[in-house]
């Protein structure tokens, strides 16, 4: 059994196993781990340095008492069960089966100073924490522990048992280590060296028991080695005793050996805290540690490889200490721990073999002479020039340090103005600035020269040129002289001039043009000093320059055109035509942003354009030669500037300027040419001829040839610029070529003589017939023809050579113009009769008319002159033909009129009776005039009237009489037929009366659900009766009245006294129930007017109600609410009118008997039920308006959602937005219904109420207080309806504001539609630029095919010549500068396509390399001509194969252009679709404004929102914008497709004008021997 210390000593290792079994915590970070704590001896083999068993022996047990019989056995090595090997030291120890390895006995010579060793290795270094021995026999008196920490180690003693320990051992019994002193002594103590126990006893060892720094264990590294072994030994030296073993006794000898049953070492696989676990060795079958923390070896004690950046530790509880990876920056794989770049730095990590160059600990710097890349991975070598640089070192770029005029990454090559590099470092060049790109030649310091100059130091212009200019990107300019000339210089006497516009007083004549050159209107702002144009759509507005700006500007030539230009917002669009240069049947432009200009803005920006054919970015299109450029800039009529460049916005343009060129004083203006001309020109630009010369072309102008004059010898001088001469000896003609008139001959003989007069009257012109040499007249006095103008010419009469009598000269037939002036033989040439009359005439002047004609023969029109008779068959006496002349009247039978007797007389008819006319006989009342119809008769009858003669009257009508019939108009509802009677009343049916029965008789009134009129209640016979007692009272006063006058009766004072009194009392009656008949009617008719007033508020409160519905269509849920109330109501007032009417039917009141016209009262019932009928029929009105409204607008959200259609981003809002107007519109269709249905109610009350009214008209007055309570209530609850009616319109707006939302969404989506049509409008643009491009390339294939076509006849001819002229080859030879200058040309043409399209460089370094073999071409061409017939062969198929191809191309392009036209046209009008859509928008914003606004439904406004909805309907529905959209859409694919294909075309068309201008370089430049065109 272990002692407690020992067990406290084992733990103070033994800390958190459970924690220690991982090397990382929950967060993975490293943390210390422990191997389990084992019994590191088990099983495993101790060696023994004796044992028992060979040979065999006896033991006996040792019992303590002396003389007691001992119990012995025989230990037998080779009997498993009697021997006691070390294997049993080690085993499973079992008390009931106890093992024990036992050494010989004492008998034996197994005592002291005899030791025996048990060797127990452990395989590798554990971290031991206790040895603990059990002894099967008493304890040693003596015994010791070793450890050794390696294989072949020095074996360490580890603790001493001794009874005698300063005896055996020399050390101090019990001794102990104060703190400071060496913590790895042994020491010894007798404590375990007693006798007692015989059996059984245990001896443990703590190996940090009484050591001080135990409980600072990790930090001390002595304990640490200390506790380290790989091998435990244990010495037996002495055994315990009693002391009987001197007498010898083999017995008690046999009873002394050592035994030990159990030898255990606890412990750790020593792993420094790296490792959690030990594993058996692959190789060799050892325990290892299966480290971790970048650890590696058998205990985890060093570092793994490339993990040395600080230095190895054992791990602790507060610090797993585990190894750093080494930051070589992915340069190396391997380092070493560095002690002095650790105290330096705090990173040992040293790499070694760096890659790429580098260097340093960390790999993080570059090796001397190297420096980083741009993607810091790697160093380069520099490799500076070791001749150009200052050092071998360059900078972090790469760059190194150069001498004077070096460059160059490395220094290997001059700067651009030095050559000749030397240890010095290169010479500067001596190149003229303004004719050189400061760059010469680093060998030999020839300057590298612009295209048109040439000398070492680009100090002249090359032949053909002037004009040494710094700003010139070609140096020089080549000499205009328009084309006459190649030799100029610059002019003197001229200096800079400038033409400009700066608008400070007005426009300056500035005028404005669409695209189509309509004009249009500038506008001058006095504030800004500039002119603006504003466009409304998208079609583009130019500024057009005044005359000052134009005519002869070839001063200008090669200097800046400059302007100020702003827009109002930045959408601009621009084109390949925003400055535009028109003259001379040319045309140039450039988009606003070339030549280095900047997009336009909002704020004034200054625009350049050089009027110059060659700039480098983006030039003039299309490009012109040098000539023709200036041909346009010496006749320029136009200059324009767009000025707008999208829809509605405005540009502004200021200070525009012209450089320019005058004669005076000033800075001179070096541009300007004198020209050397040759013979025959002469002035500045020798643009006139030189005296004795002309044009040859004078159409052409200056730019025509001059030749010299040709007279024919008639003249020494000729017009220079119409090369008319001044023609002598009666000559004429531009070169005197022929005989003026009146004279003939040869002009071309060239002698005074040539021209003689010719033999005809009057000086008149001759001319000579070659066959014959006869002279004949050609030109003859008017009216004379022949030969020698002897006979009169046709249409002329007379005898001019006396023939047939006297001289009479020829005159001009007179015919009165009725004649064919181009017919032959109109009249007789001797006697001058008319013989081909025209025009219906006659006689010998043709001055009468035919026969069955009549007219003015003489008359100047043709339509006035004959006209034929044309008298009527019917109406002419015997059925003449023939009139008379000058009136043309017919003879025309009786009471028959007009020229052509085809009318009868008025009041006659039947002309074609061919017996004349008869009377009309029509009624004198009936008829209007007494005429009638001159085929049937029928007389013209009065309104109403009818019969042939105008006789009766017309169904239905009444009243013969002057005036005609008066229509019966009888009602259809009152009458029985619609024909009334002669006095115009109609019969009516039963219950009407009135002349048109249109009324109802009295006691009667209209019922219309019946139709008719219908017999009142008879309550109304009580008010009827009355008024007939009245009316009866009145007729007896009448009589009274009447008779007093007429009766002869005396009466007397006191009868007519009394009789006087009875009639004052009965008027006095009469007026008392007359005026209570009145109080009671007015009563009646105030309640009546109450009444009405009140349901006339309760209708058009429900109006407004039903309108509102229509209206919105956005009512929510609560209004089914309000309309639950409107009903309760409603039901509330039909029953008290339900109880009013069963109190009322309650009454019993006598119906009259008899009936008379109606009153008043029944009037005004009518009157109601008329009012109501029109409050029905508005109702209904209004309620067809909100229909269409309704439908509009769903019209209109269908529509929008079309147009919408495609936009993914809103397609679920659009969807809830539907969702929300469908919810919507079907709860005001359910409004509606409800709405119908009150209506419908309201107009039963209404007809209840006016029942009810006819009945109380002729009730008796009773107490109005209950009808006025319950009037009261009912108002009251229709105020509260009125506040439940603003409840509701509170909710409409509060959803209104809700749809706002939506209804910005959608204007969004509309400015996304904008965005897109802008995308369409720069798809266009580039179509427009692609265009230009293909023009352009398509003239260059022109030129080039031109150019073909000029090469291949030069050799034909020279195929014709080459054998003859053996001097070719010299004359090739003299070509050879001009082959290098079209070797030259090809490389400049490469520049230009390089710098034209942009992404053609492969293209153009091929046309580079064909140039090279043109080179070499054309040095084999210098070699010998032999060969060139062969060349010239194959050039001729290959130009006609060429031919064929340009065909084919131009077929191509022409198509292209055809298409691309046709697209542009439906871009238009797809444009133009687009501007109706946004008119049509523009109408849905309005609407949507007009109802976003609402704050009370105004029914005025109904009919304008009705007719924007309607108008808005119409132009959606005839823009059939659905379709248009769609088309839309697929004319910009299909615009996009084109695109590519024209790109594709472009690509091919350059490809085949490089293989044209490789053509062109490989064939000779023309027949060598021709002489130059023009030599000076």
């Amino acid at each position: 059994m272990l002692r407690p210390r020992v067990s406290i000593l084992a733990a103070s290792i033994r800390t958190s196993s459970n924690a220690m079994d991982e090397c990382t915590d929950d967060s993975s970070r490293p943390q210390r781990c422990m191997p389990e704590f084992v019994n590191a001896a088990f099983n495993v083999t101790v060696v023994a340095t004796n044992t028992c068993g060979s040979p065999p022996e006896e033991y006996c047990v040792q019992t303590g008492v002396t003389g007691v019989t001992k119990s012995c056995h025989i230990c037998d090595a080779r009997d498993r069960r009697q021997h006691h090997s070390a294997v049993y030291l080690t085993d499973y120890n079992n008390q009931q089966d106890t093992t024990w390895w036992q050494s010989q006995t004492m008998l034996a010579g197994i005592q002291y100073p005899n030791s025996i060793n048990l060797t127990l290795h452990l395989g590798k270094a554990f971290d031991i924490t206790y040895v603990r021995l059990k002894f099967h026999t008493s304890r040693p008196e003596s015994f010791a522990i070793y450890k050794r920490t390696s294989e072949d180690g020095p074996w360490t003693p580890y603790q001493y048992y001794s009874g005698s320990c300063e005896k055996t051992y020399q050390k101090f019994n019990r001794g102990f280590i104060r703190t400071g002193e060496d913590e790895q002594q042994a020491l010894c103590t007798d404590e375990f060296s007693d006798i007692s126990p015989l059996t059984g006893g245990n001896v443990a060892f703590s190996t940090l028991e009484g050591r001080p720094s135990a409980y600072n264990f990790d930090n001390s590294p002595v304990l640490q080695e200390w506790v380290t072994a790989t091998d435990i030994k244990v010495t037996l030296n002495r055994l315990n005793t009693f002391g009987d073993e001197v007498f010898n006794d083999p017995k008690v000898l046999k009873s002394y050996y050592y035994a030990i049953s159990d030898f255990a070492v606890g412990g750790r696989c020593k792993c420094n805290g790296h490792a959690s676990e030990c594993v058996k060795n692959n190789g060799f079958g050892k325990p290892v540690c299966n480290c971790k923390h970048n650890t590696e070896g058998d205990d985890c004690n060093v570092c793994k490889p490339f993990y040395n950046d600080r230095p190895w530790r054992r791990a602790t509880a507060n610090n797993p200490n585990e190894c750093l990876q080494c930051n070589c920056n992915g340069k190396s794989a391997e380092c070493y721990f560095d002690p002095e770049l650790y105290r330096a730095t705090g990173h040992g990590g040293h790499c070694r073999n760096c890659a790429d160059n580098t260097d340093g600990p960390n790999c993080e710097r570059c090796l001397d002479n190297h420096y980083r890349d741009t993607s810091g991975n790697r160093c380069l070598p520099c490799s500076c020039n070791p001749v150009g640089s200052l050092a071998t070192q360059c900078d972090n770029t790469g760059r190194c340090s150069c001498k004077p005029g070096v460059m160059g990454d490395k220094c290997d090559r001059c700067q651009p103005g030095f050559h000749t590099l030397t240890e010095a470092g290169c010479r500067p060049c001596s190149c003229n600035p303004s004719g050189s790109t400061q760059e010469c030649d680093v060998q030999t310091g020839r300057c590298q020269c612009k295209d048109n100059v040439e000398g070492f130091n680009c100090d002249r212009c090359k032949l053909g040129y002037f004009n040494l200019d710094p700003q010139n990107l070609q140096g020089c300019t080549l000499c205009f002289c328009f084309q006459h000339s190649s030799v100029c210089d610059s002019a003197e006497g001229y200096s800079i001039d400038t033409v400009s516009s700066t608008f400070d007083r007005g426009d300056e004549q500035w005028t404005a043009q669409q695209r189509d050159g309509s004009s249009v209107s500038v506008q001058w702002s006095a504030g800004g000093e500039e002119i603006s144009l504003i466009s409304e759509d998208y079609f583009p507005m130019y500024f057009v320059a005044p005359e000052r700006f134009l005519g002869n500007q070839l001063l200008s030539y090669g200097q800046n055109l400059t302007l100020n230009f702003r827009v109002d917002r930045r959408d601009t669009r621009l084109s390949a035509e925003d400055v535009v240069l028109e003259g001379a049947g040319l045309r140039v432009a450039v988009p606003l942003i070339a030549q280095g200009n900047a997009y336009p803005g909002e704020n004034m920006q200054t625009f350049v354009f050089r009027l110059v054919e060659i700039i480098t970015d983006y030039p003039w299109r299309p490009t012109l030669p040098h000539s023709e450029f200036q041909k346009l800039l010496h006749n320029l009529t136009s200059i324009k500037i767009r000025g707008t460049y999208s829809e509605r916005s405005a540009g502004y343009l200021d200070d525009v300027k012209l450089i320019t060129a005058r004669r005076g004083p000033g800075t001179p203006a070096r541009w300007v040419e004198k020209c050397t001309c040759p013979q025959g020109y002469m002035g500045q630009h020798c643009e006139r001829c030189a005296l004795g010369y002309r044009r040859s072309r004078p159409d052409l102008g200056a730019f025509s040839s001059c030749d010299a004059c040709n007279c024919n010898g008639h003249s020494d001088t000729c017009n220079p610029d119409t090369g008319m001469c001044d023609c002598q000896h009666n000559t004429a003609g531009l070169s005197c070529e022929r005989c003026k008139d009146g004279y003939y001959g040869d002009s071309t003989v060239g002698s005074s003589s040539d021209c003689k007069p010719c033999p005809c009257p009057g000086g008149s012109t001759c001319a000579v017939v070659p066959k014959t040499k006869e002279v004949v007249c050609t030109n003859c006095p008017t009216g004379t023809t022949g030969k020698r103008c002897e006979l009169c010419d046709d249409g002329f009469f007379g005898d001019p050579l006396g023939e047939n009598g006297p001289v009479r000269v020829c005159r001009a037939c007179k015919c009165s113009d009725n004649i064919d002036p181009n017919a032959v033989g109109n009249c007789d040439r001797e006697t001058g009769e008319c013989l081909k009359c025209i025009y219906n005439t006659d006689g010998f002047f043709c001055d009468r008319c035919k026969e069955g004609f009549y007219g003015n023969p003489l008359a100047t029109n043709p339509n006035d002159k004959c006209k034929p008779c044309s008298c009527s068959p019917y109406g002419t006496v015997d059925r003449q033909t023939s009139c008379l002349q000058v009136t043309g009247q017919c003879p025309c039978l009786a009471h028959v009129t007009n020229r052509d007797c085809s009318a009868c007389e008025p009041g006659f008819f039947n002309l074609q009776s061919g017996t004349g006319c008869v009377r009309c006989t029509c009624n004198a009342i009936g008829s209007t005039n007494g005429q009638c119809d001159i085929g049937s008769g029928q007389c013209e009858c009065q309104p109403g009237i009818t019969g042939l003669r105008c006789e009766r009257c017309e169904v239905n009508f009444f009243g013969f009489g002057l005036s005609g019939c008066k229509p019966c108009d009888c009602d259809p509802e009152g009458s029985s037929t619609t024909q009334c009677k002669d006095d115009g009343r109609c019969e009516c049916r039963p219950g009407f009366v009135g002349a048109r029965c249109d009324m109802c008789e009295e006691n009667y009134f209209y019922n219309r659900s019946t139709l008719g009129c219908q017999q009142c209640p008879s309550c109304y016979s009580l008010v009827r009766d009355k008024v007939n007692q009245q009316r009866k009272k009145l007729h007896d006063l009448q009589n009274l009245i009447d008779n007093l006058g007429s009766t002869s009766e005396n009466v007397s004072d006191k009868a007519f006294e009394d009789r006087l009194k009875q009639a004052e009392k009965a008027i006095m009656d009469l007026l008392e129930e007359a005026q209570t008949s009145k109080d009671v009617d007015k009563g009646l008719l105030e309640r009546l007017g109450n009444l009405n007033n009140t349901l006339t508020t309760q209708w058009n409160r429900l109006q407004n109600i039903r309108n509102t519905v229509d209206d919105t269509g956005t009512q929510t849920d609560k209004a089914r609410n309000r309309v639950r109330d409107a009903e309760n109501l409603v039901n509330r007032a039909r029953e008290e009118l339900d109880k009013a009417k069963d109190a009322i039917s309650k009454l019993d009141i006598k119906t009259p008997s008899n009936t008379a016209d109606p009153n008043n009262m029944t009037l005004l019932a009518e009157e109601a039920r008329n009012l109501a009928d029109k409050h029905k029929m508005d109702a209904d009105q209004i309620e067809k308006i909100a229909r269409n409204a309704n439908d509009t607008s769903t019209k209109a959200l269908n529509l929008l959602m079309k147009t919408l259609d495609g936009e993914g981003k809103t397609n679920k809002d659009i969807d809830e937005l539907n969702r929300k107007y469908n919810e919507a519109k079907d709860l005001a269709k359910n409004l509606e219904k409800q709405a119908n249905k009150v209506h419908a109610e309201a107009d039963e009350a209404s007809n209840k109420a006016l029942k009810i009214y006819a009945n109380l008209t002729s009730l008796p007055p009773f107490n109005t207080k209950s009808l006025e309570d319950e009037a009261s209530k009912i108002k009251k609850e229709a105020s509260d309806l009125d506040k439940l009616i603003d409840k509701t319109e509170k909710e409409y707006n509060d959803l209104r504001d809700d749809l706002r939302g939506k209804e910005t969404e959608v204007r969004k989506l509309l400015e996304k539609g904008k965005t897109e049509q802008q995308t369409a409008d720069q798809l266009l643009a580039r179509a427009d630029a692609a265009k230009a491009l293909a023009e352009e390339a398509a003239n260059k294939g022109r030129s080039t095919y031109q150019e073909a076509q000029d090469i291949l006849g030069n050799l034909r001819d020279f195929d014709k010549r080459v054998n003859d002229n053996k001097t070719a080859a010299e004359n090739a030879m003299k070509r050879i500068p001009e082959i290098n200058a079209t070797i030259a040309a090809a490389n400049e043409k490469t520049k230009q396509a390089e710098g034209a399209l942009g992404n053609a460089d492969a293209d153009a370094k091929e046309a580079k390399s064909k140039a090279e073999e043109a080179e070499k071409i054309a040095s084999v061409v210098q070699k010998g001509s032999a060969k060139t017939k062969a060349d010239a062969e194959k050039a001729f198929e290959d130009t006609m194969k060429l031919d064929g191809e340009v065909n084919g191309m131009m077929d191509q392009l022409s198509a292209a252009e055809a298409e691309l036209a046709k697209k542009k046209a439906e871009a238009d009008q797809d444009m133009m679709m687009a501007s109706m859509v946004r008119v049509c928008l523009c109408v849905l914003h309005l609407l949507f404004s007009v109802l976003g606004n609402i704050d009370k439904v105004d029914l005025s406004k109904l009919g304008l929102i009705e007719g924007l909805l309607k108008q808005a309907k119409d132009k959606m529905a005839n823009s059939d914008l659905d379709r248009k959209l769609a088309e839309l859409n697929d004319v910009a694919k299909g615009q996009e497709e084109m695109i590519t294909d024209y790109d594709r075309q472009i690509k091919e068309i350059q490809s085949d004008i490089a293989n044209l201008n490789d053509i062109k370089n490989t064939l000779p430049n023309g027949c060598f021997n021709t002489p130059s065109i023009e030599r000076a």
